[in-house]
Protein backbone atom coordinates (compact mmCIF):
# COMPACT_ATOMS: atom_id res chain seq x y z
CA UNK A 1 0.00 0.00 0.00
CA UNK A 2 2.88 2.37 0.52
CA UNK A 3 4.16 1.75 -2.76
CA UNK A 4 0.81 1.96 -4.47
CA UNK A 5 0.30 5.68 -2.91
CA UNK A 6 3.48 7.33 -5.06
CA UNK A 7 2.26 5.42 -7.88
CA UNK A 8 -1.53 7.04 -8.01
CA UNK A 9 -0.32 10.33 -7.40
CA UNK A 10 2.25 10.19 -10.36
CA UNK A 11 -0.59 8.57 -12.33
CA UNK A 12 -2.80 11.86 -11.49
CA UNK A 13 0.33 14.17 -12.60
CA UNK A 14 0.63 12.80 -15.67
CA UNK A 15 -3.42 12.99 -16.11
CA UNK A 16 -3.26 16.31 -14.89
CA UNK A 17 -0.34 17.69 -17.09
CA UNK A 18 -1.91 15.83 -20.22
CA UNK A 19 -5.09 17.77 -20.15
CA UNK A 20 -4.26 21.62 -18.14
CA UNK A 21 -1.10 22.03 -20.67
CA UNK A 22 -2.46 21.62 -24.01
CA UNK A 23 -6.22 23.67 -22.69
CA UNK A 24 -3.32 26.45 -22.07
CA UNK A 25 -1.80 26.13 -25.36
CA UNK A 26 -5.02 26.32 -26.85
CA UNK A 27 -6.00 29.30 -25.39
CA UNK A 28 -2.61 31.26 -26.23
CA UNK A 29 -3.17 29.25 -30.09
CA UNK A 30 -6.67 31.27 -29.84
CA UNK A 31 -5.68 34.01 -28.79
CA UNK A 32 -2.64 34.50 -31.55
CA UNK A 33 -5.44 33.62 -33.93
CA UNK A 34 -7.29 36.22 -33.40
CA UNK A 35 -4.58 38.66 -33.54
CA UNK A 36 -3.02 37.07 -36.98
CA UNK A 37 -6.92 37.43 -38.31
CA UNK A 38 -7.38 40.90 -36.63
CA UNK A 39 -4.05 42.80 -36.81
CA UNK A 40 -4.82 43.70 -33.28
CA UNK A 41 -2.36 42.42 -30.23
CA UNK A 42 -4.76 43.33 -27.63
CA UNK A 43 -5.75 40.09 -26.54
CA UNK A 44 -1.67 39.15 -26.86
CA UNK A 45 -1.26 42.47 -24.69
CA UNK A 46 -3.42 41.46 -21.95
CA UNK A 47 -2.16 37.67 -21.41
CA UNK A 48 1.04 39.16 -21.35
CA UNK A 49 -0.10 41.35 -18.24
CA UNK A 50 -1.56 38.62 -16.75
CA UNK A 51 1.03 36.11 -16.74
CA UNK A 52 3.82 38.78 -15.75
CA UNK A 53 1.78 40.20 -13.32
CA UNK A 54 0.97 36.53 -11.80
CA UNK A 55 4.85 34.97 -12.23
CA UNK A 56 5.95 38.13 -10.40
CA UNK A 57 3.76 37.40 -7.72
CA UNK A 58 5.49 34.24 -7.08
CA UNK A 59 8.26 35.45 -7.63
CA UNK A 60 7.91 38.07 -4.55
CA UNK A 61 6.21 35.29 -3.06
CA UNK A 62 9.60 32.97 -2.92
CA UNK A 63 12.09 35.64 -2.00
CA UNK A 64 8.91 35.89 1.32
CA UNK A 65 9.54 32.61 1.77
CA UNK A 66 13.43 32.91 1.78
CA UNK A 67 13.31 36.04 4.55
CA UNK A 68 13.21 38.68 1.78
CA UNK A 69 9.68 39.92 1.36
CA UNK A 70 8.98 42.63 -1.10
CA UNK A 71 6.52 45.56 -1.76
CA UNK A 72 4.19 43.46 -3.21
CA UNK A 73 1.78 45.51 -5.00
CA UNK A 74 5.02 47.55 -6.25
CA UNK A 75 6.27 44.39 -7.68
CA UNK A 76 3.24 42.81 -9.46
CA UNK A 77 1.71 46.32 -10.98
CA UNK A 78 5.31 47.31 -12.54
CA UNK A 79 6.10 43.42 -14.01
CA UNK A 80 2.73 43.55 -15.62
CA UNK A 81 2.56 47.09 -17.02
CA UNK A 82 6.46 46.27 -18.42
CA UNK A 83 5.26 43.29 -19.80
CA UNK A 84 1.83 45.59 -21.46
CA UNK A 85 2.87 48.23 -23.16
CA UNK A 86 1.63 47.24 -26.20
CA UNK A 87 -1.37 48.35 -24.58
CA UNK A 88 0.05 51.49 -24.70
CA UNK A 89 1.64 52.03 -27.78
CA UNK A 90 0.55 49.04 -30.10
CA UNK A 91 2.66 50.05 -33.24
CA UNK A 92 5.51 51.74 -31.72
CA UNK A 93 8.54 50.15 -30.85
CA UNK A 94 10.25 53.38 -30.26
CA UNK A 95 7.55 54.74 -27.92
CA UNK A 96 7.28 51.58 -26.05
CA UNK A 97 10.86 51.77 -25.41
CA UNK A 98 10.56 55.01 -24.03
CA UNK A 99 7.46 53.83 -21.63
CA UNK A 100 10.22 50.72 -20.90
CA UNK A 101 12.55 53.36 -19.61
CA UNK A 102 10.25 55.65 -17.49
CA UNK A 103 8.62 52.76 -15.80
CA UNK A 104 11.78 51.25 -14.90
CA UNK A 105 12.38 54.53 -13.14
CA UNK A 106 8.95 55.13 -12.18
CA UNK A 107 9.79 51.46 -9.87
CA UNK A 108 12.62 52.51 -8.18
CA UNK A 109 10.63 56.25 -7.36
CA UNK A 110 7.72 53.69 -6.04
CA UNK A 111 10.25 51.78 -3.74
CA UNK A 112 12.06 54.09 -2.13
CA UNK A 113 8.91 56.63 -1.98
CA UNK A 114 8.41 53.60 0.66
CA UNK A 115 11.53 54.29 2.81
CA UNK A 116 11.74 58.44 2.95
CA UNK A 117 11.91 57.68 7.05
CA UNK A 118 14.21 56.23 9.44
CA UNK A 119 16.22 52.90 8.78
CA UNK A 120 14.30 49.74 9.86
CA UNK A 121 15.85 46.36 9.75
CA UNK A 122 15.10 44.47 6.37
CA UNK A 123 14.92 47.41 4.25
CA UNK A 124 17.70 47.03 1.90
CA UNK A 125 16.30 43.00 1.33
CA UNK A 126 12.69 44.36 1.29
CA UNK A 127 13.94 47.16 -1.65
CA UNK A 128 16.16 44.09 -3.83
CA UNK A 129 14.03 41.80 -3.36
CA UNK A 130 10.64 44.57 -5.33
CA UNK A 131 13.25 45.38 -7.99
CA UNK A 132 14.10 41.70 -8.40
CA UNK A 133 10.71 40.37 -9.90
CA UNK A 134 10.19 43.73 -11.94
CA UNK A 135 13.51 43.00 -13.75
CA UNK A 136 13.74 39.25 -13.92
CA UNK A 137 9.93 38.76 -15.31
CA UNK A 138 8.23 42.03 -16.16
CA UNK A 139 11.70 43.15 -18.46
CA UNK A 140 12.76 40.27 -19.88
CA UNK A 141 9.41 38.64 -20.64
CA UNK A 142 7.99 41.95 -21.90
CA UNK A 143 10.90 41.93 -24.35
CA UNK A 144 8.13 39.64 -25.93
CA UNK A 145 5.38 41.94 -27.34
CA UNK A 146 8.77 43.80 -29.42
CA UNK A 147 7.90 41.07 -31.85
CA UNK A 148 4.16 40.79 -31.80
CA UNK A 149 3.37 43.96 -34.10
CA UNK A 150 0.97 43.70 -36.60
CA UNK A 151 -0.37 40.06 -37.65
CA UNK A 152 2.86 39.11 -38.61
CA UNK A 153 3.71 39.62 -35.16
CA UNK A 154 1.21 36.86 -33.62
CA UNK A 155 3.01 34.56 -35.92
CA UNK A 156 6.70 35.23 -34.54
CA UNK A 157 5.60 35.24 -30.96
CA UNK A 158 4.11 31.35 -32.29
CA UNK A 159 7.60 30.52 -33.41
CA UNK A 160 9.53 31.46 -30.31
CA UNK A 161 6.85 30.69 -27.92
CA UNK A 162 6.59 26.64 -29.54
CA UNK A 163 10.32 26.69 -30.25
CA UNK A 164 11.52 27.60 -26.96
CA UNK A 165 9.10 25.20 -25.02
CA UNK A 166 10.14 22.60 -27.17
CA UNK A 167 13.54 22.47 -25.39
CA UNK A 168 11.53 21.55 -22.14
CA UNK A 169 9.47 19.11 -23.76
CA UNK A 170 12.79 17.39 -25.51
CA UNK A 171 15.01 17.73 -22.68
CA UNK A 172 12.28 15.89 -20.40
CA UNK A 173 11.56 13.38 -22.74
CA UNK A 174 15.07 12.51 -23.64
CA UNK A 175 16.12 12.91 -20.12
CA UNK A 176 13.76 10.34 -18.88
CA UNK A 177 14.76 8.08 -22.01
CA UNK A 178 18.56 7.88 -22.12
CA UNK A 179 19.82 10.78 -19.56
CA UNK A 180 22.25 9.52 -17.68
CA UNK A 181 25.40 11.99 -17.33
CA UNK A 182 24.15 14.64 -14.95
CA UNK A 183 24.44 18.32 -16.00
CA UNK A 184 24.41 20.81 -13.34
CA UNK A 185 23.33 18.57 -9.92
CA UNK A 186 24.12 21.22 -8.10
CA UNK A 187 21.70 23.52 -9.60
CA UNK A 188 18.84 20.67 -11.43
CA UNK A 189 19.47 17.09 -10.34
CA UNK A 190 17.10 16.12 -12.97
CA UNK A 191 18.63 17.73 -15.84
CA UNK A 192 21.47 15.59 -18.07
CA UNK A 193 23.47 16.20 -21.30
CA UNK A 194 21.43 14.15 -23.38
CA UNK A 195 18.45 15.34 -22.20
CA UNK A 196 19.88 18.86 -23.36
CA UNK A 197 20.79 17.95 -26.72
CA UNK A 198 17.76 16.52 -27.34
CA UNK A 199 16.10 19.83 -26.36
CA UNK A 200 17.72 21.36 -28.99
CA UNK A 201 16.76 19.41 -31.38
CA UNK A 202 12.65 19.43 -30.19
CA UNK A 203 13.58 23.22 -30.23
CA UNK A 204 14.85 22.86 -33.65
CA UNK A 205 12.53 20.34 -35.08
CA UNK A 206 9.86 22.71 -33.75
CA UNK A 207 10.88 25.30 -35.53
CA UNK A 208 11.23 24.22 -38.80
CA UNK A 209 7.54 22.66 -38.17
CA UNK A 210 5.59 25.60 -36.90
CA UNK A 211 7.43 27.48 -40.36
CA UNK A 212 6.25 24.85 -42.64
CA UNK A 213 2.52 24.73 -41.10
CA UNK A 214 2.67 28.76 -40.37
CA UNK A 215 4.58 29.93 -42.88
CA UNK A 216 7.70 31.71 -41.97
CA UNK A 217 7.52 34.07 -39.43
CA UNK A 218 8.39 37.86 -41.21
CA UNK A 219 12.03 39.34 -39.78
CA UNK A 220 13.02 36.34 -38.44
CA UNK A 221 13.73 33.65 -40.70
CA UNK A 222 12.82 33.55 -44.52
CA UNK A 223 14.53 29.71 -44.87
CA UNK A 224 14.62 26.54 -43.05
CA UNK A 225 18.25 26.74 -42.18
CA UNK A 226 17.98 29.89 -39.98
CA UNK A 227 14.63 28.75 -38.75
CA UNK A 228 16.47 25.60 -37.21
CA UNK A 229 19.50 27.80 -36.38
CA UNK A 230 17.26 30.35 -34.26
CA UNK A 231 15.00 27.04 -32.61
CA UNK A 232 18.43 25.92 -31.71
CA UNK A 233 19.39 29.20 -30.17
CA UNK A 234 15.87 29.66 -28.87
CA UNK A 235 16.39 26.34 -27.22
CA UNK A 236 19.96 27.46 -25.81
CA UNK A 237 18.25 30.06 -24.42
CA UNK A 238 15.12 28.29 -22.70
CA UNK A 239 17.79 25.85 -20.91
CA UNK A 240 19.58 28.95 -19.50
CA UNK A 241 16.58 30.26 -18.29
CA UNK A 242 15.39 27.17 -16.62
CA UNK A 243 18.68 26.47 -14.62
CA UNK A 244 18.37 30.40 -13.33
CA UNK A 245 15.09 29.63 -12.52
CA UNK A 246 16.19 26.24 -10.55
CA UNK A 247 18.91 28.28 -8.92
CA UNK A 248 16.41 30.85 -7.46
CA UNK A 249 14.02 28.15 -6.20
CA UNK A 250 16.87 26.18 -4.48
CA UNK A 251 17.64 28.82 -2.90
CA UNK A 252 14.52 30.05 -1.77
CA UNK A 253 13.78 26.72 -0.57
CA UNK A 254 10.88 25.80 -3.08
CA UNK A 255 10.10 23.04 -5.70
CA UNK A 256 7.45 24.96 -7.61
CA UNK A 257 7.13 28.62 -8.38
CA UNK A 258 3.67 28.43 -6.94
CA UNK A 259 0.28 25.90 -6.88
CA UNK A 260 -1.46 28.02 -9.28
CA UNK A 261 -1.49 26.10 -11.96
CA UNK A 262 -2.16 22.40 -11.18
CA UNK A 263 1.08 19.75 -11.26
CA UNK A 264 2.73 22.31 -13.55
CA UNK A 265 4.40 24.11 -10.79
CA UNK A 266 2.86 27.78 -11.18
CA UNK A 267 2.83 30.59 -14.07
CA UNK A 268 6.46 31.30 -13.81
CA UNK A 269 7.52 27.24 -14.42
CA UNK A 270 5.44 27.64 -17.45
CA UNK A 271 7.05 31.10 -18.95
CA UNK A 272 10.47 30.78 -17.59
CA UNK A 273 11.79 29.65 -21.08
CA UNK A 274 10.99 32.45 -22.46
CA UNK A 275 12.35 34.82 -20.04
CA UNK A 276 15.92 34.54 -22.13
CA UNK A 277 14.24 32.87 -25.51
CA UNK A 278 12.23 36.62 -25.95
CA UNK A 279 15.23 38.73 -25.95
CA UNK A 280 17.17 36.37 -28.21
CA UNK A 281 14.78 36.11 -30.36
CA UNK A 282 13.82 40.24 -30.25
CA UNK A 283 17.97 41.05 -30.50
CA UNK A 284 18.03 38.29 -33.74
CA UNK A 285 15.18 40.14 -35.30
CA UNK A 286 17.49 43.56 -34.86
CA UNK A 287 20.61 42.25 -36.21
CA UNK A 288 19.68 39.72 -38.89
Amino acid sequence: MADEAPRVSKKKGLLVRLTVAPAVMAFLFGVLAWHAGTGHAYGTDVVLVLFAAGAAYEVAAMTAKAGRPAHLAIAVVFAGALAGLGLFAPDSPALRAVLRSLLLVGCVLAIFARHLRAPRPGDLDRVLATVFPVVFVGYLFGLLRELGDGANGAKRILFVTFSSKASDIGGWVVGKAIGRHKMIPSVSPGKTWEGTIGGLAFSAGTALLVRALAGPPPGLADGAVEAACLGTLLGAASIVAGLCHSALKRRCGVKDSSTLLPEMGGILDMIDSLLLAAPVAWLWMLVR
